[in-house]
């Protein structure tokens, strides 16, 4: 993200119960092996990194020649490129306008010339574990092992022969970021162990638009004029961004513990509701003893964090209970009196 800021602020866990929900996951498609030599070779995020095979397995496509095509390139596992069902023509002009997971937004583009585009984003997601992003720089290779060079404001290339025509895509984000750093008080986890199950975003609006301006240049500057966010619509949208692998949750350590990070994640929003976000955690607490005391739940309202599209927000949470909420038995112990 474009920059990093800092939050330290105070987690109170509160208690309820909750159950938690299984996640869908959507089958990635299938792409035929006969498909033309139109090949994605490298995907760049700007200053991020990201495993690309996962999170990125279908890219959404543009291709501007002769006529308009909105396809997709798709990731596969065998050579580690992505595919796509497009022909070129040698000696063609094209101009290529990209954005990912192609399956996480519906997107459209208007305006467009050799001056620029404007790309439209409907049925944004307000919260999401993914990063959207939008190309800002597009390079034509002959080769698959060609030099990478990617201009920003560049978009245009000319179709080379078959079996010569690879592409390397520079990204920029549509969103801000959240990374949450998870620590436990330190006396109190004396008492208890907590140990976190699953971490959720929520937003009070479910969906939103975004409209970016992109103009061509040949300076290697930034085509981006403009990034504007409307219709912001829906009552509510909660994303899980964590979840453990581990059915017993990942224990917390204390707060004088800074190495390893006890918790780390990361999750996405649309910038204009940086006001209006809840952490939603689910946790298990245990006594010192190792028996665990139930499953509970905190919701927490975040402090506006003003973000801008790019930045990346850090919240250090302490987890500092004000109370015992259920004693386990060893709590109940009566102690020992010796008379000498």
């Amino acid at each position: 993200m474009k920059k990093l800021l800092t939050y330290i602020i105070m987690l109170l866990i509160l208690t309820a119960c909750s159950s938690s929900n299984d996640r869908l996951e959507e089958p990635q498609p299938v792409v035929p092996e006969s498909e033309s030599d139109f090949t994605l070779v490298s995907f760049t995020r700007a200053n991020r990194a990201l495993t690309i095979e996962e999170e990125y397995a279908s890219i959404g496509m543009f291709l501007v020649g002769s006529d308009t095509q909105h396809k997709q390139f798709h990731y596969r596992q065998n050579d580690h490129r992505w595919h796509s069902n497009i022909e070129v023509t040698s000696g063609q002009s094209y101009r290529l306008y990209a954005y990912a997971p192609a399956d996480a937004v519906t997107a459209a583009i208007s305006e467009e010339s050799a001056a620029g585009v404007t790309m439209t984003f409907t049925q944004l997601p307000t919260v999401s574990s993914q990063d959207i992003c939008f190309a800002v720089g597009v390079q034509h290779m002959t080769e698959a092992n060609g030099t990478k060079d990617i201009k920003l404001g560049k978009f245009s290339f000319a179709g080379a022969v078959q079996d010569h025509n690879f592409i390397n895509l520079l990204m920029d984000h549509l969103y801000a970021g959240i990374k949450l750093q998870m620590t436990i008080d330190g006396e109190y986890t004396q008492l208890r162990t907590i140990k976190i199950r699953k971490l959720e975003l929520k937003s009070t609006k479910s969906t939103a638009q975004a409209v970016v301006t992109l103009a061509s240049n040949t300076e290697n500057n930034d085509p981006v004029q403009s990034v504007t966010y409307s219709s912001l619509s829906g009552t509510e949208r909660i994303v899980t961004f964590f979840e453990s692998e581990s059915t017993e949750g990942v224990e917390l350590k204390a707060d004088n513990i800074t190495t390893p990070l006890p918790l780390e994640a990361m999750c996405c929003f649309v910038p204009t509701l940086s006001g209006d976000l809840t952490l939603v955690t689910t946790y298990d607490v245990y006594d010192k003893n190792g028996n665990r005391i139930g499953e509970r739940t905190a919701s927490n309202k975040l402090p506006n964090m003003e973000a801008g599209r790019g930045d990346c927000v850090t919240l250090t949470m302490n987890v500092r209970p004000t109370y015992l909420y259920v004693l386990s038995d060893p709590d109940l112990d009566n102690p020992t009196i010796t008379v000498n």
